[in-house]
């Protein structure tokens, strides 16, 4: 899935509905709402409450989530950069669905929650994000995972928009993920675009490119921009891709995110073929990690800081 921060609604392409949860490919509300689905992410990889976990067994007939397929195809895409290194604090969409408000079933939710367990750690924290918006009925959920350090590297860097949301170094990054959901429009994209590691100039494009709306101008691809790709282990592009105007010549913080990203990318294609389960694939992904972990920064412009409460 790409991690892009879109102005408007995309259209998804869905996987039938499996046990109540519908999956999709990749395409500040009252604080009690907000409050009730944090305490609901803060509750899902906390693998050491062992009697919740063990406790929970899912129905008869269930097939479960394949745990090594989930991180395996976590690490061929984007979230390698967050895993190893954390080049992108945040990547989102290893997993996607919806469940029905009316008869909720949240079978599949809890199981990618319980096979998210090893993406759970002093180095990574990973969860399903539970969105506000609902459309048709049902409420859209997908997983995440953080690079914990890297998030708190980057919180402190822009701290002039995350603190007046209260949100600082240490708060915890199911937190962030839903008050970031919650935000006024134009801060929920620079929100997003801080978490998922684009350079600031590309955050400060995207947000104003998106408020053009409103001035009812042409937007989109070829009209007002053009994206820069970032290669991942399944695709060359269509990934970890940002949008910059037309014409833009790489800066250089795009050169350095694209090398630090080829770096890591080699590295793990180079040991891929070895990693046959999940054991191996998280020990090689913490070696990375212990290798790529202090990687330059890639923000454009270290000086220039924006304030949550920006136009909507």
């Amino acid at each position: 899935m790409t991690n892009q921060i879109h102005p408007t609604d995309t259209t998804t392409t869905r996987f039938p509905t499996r046990f109540g949860i519908r999956r999709f490919l990749p395409s500040h509300a009252p604080f009690a709402l907000a409050l009730a689905l944090v305490l609901l992410g803060l509750c899902g990889c906390d693998m050491s409450r062992k009697g919740n976990v063990d406790a929970w067994h899912p129905p008869s007939g269930y097939v479960p989530v394949d745990q090594f397929d989930l991180i395996r195809n976590a690490a061929d895409q984007e979230a390698l950069y967050t895993l190893a290194g954390g080049l992108k604090p945040m990547s989102s969409g290893i997993w996607q669905g919806s469940f029905e408000l009316d008869a909720p079933d949240l079978t599949e939710l809890r199981d990618v929650r319980r096979a998210l367990a090893p993406l759970c750690n002093d180095v990574w924290y990973a969860d399903v994000q539970i969105f506000k918006n609902t459309n048709d009925g049902e409420r859209q959920v997908q997983a995440f995972v953080v690079h914990r350090e890297s998030l708190a590297r980057m919180i402190e860097r822009h701290k002039t928009f995350w603190n007046p949301q209260g949100i600082t170094p240490c708060t915890h990054p199911a937190e962030i993920v839903a008050i970031v959901d919650r935000m006024p429009r134009a801060d929920r994209w620079r929100g997003y675009g801080y978490l998922f590691g684009y350079p600031d100039h590309a955050v400060d494009f995207f947000v104003e490119a998106g408020l053009a709306l409103d001035d009812g101008r042409e937007v989109g691809p070829g009209k007002d921009r053009e994206f820069i790709q970032i290669p991942t282990q399944v695709a060359d592009s269509g990934r970890f891709t940002y949008a910059v105007p037309p014409g833009h010549v790489p800066i250089q913080a795009d050169q350095a995110l694209a090398e630090n990203a080829g770096l890591i990318l080699t590295a793990y294609e180079q040991r891929r073929h070895r990693l046959v389960d999940v054991d191996d694939t998280v020990k090689a992904l913490l070696q990375l990690n212990r290798q790529f972990e202090y990687l330059p920064l890639t923000e454009s412009s270290p000086g220039r800081q924006k304030t949550a409460g920006s136009p909507q």
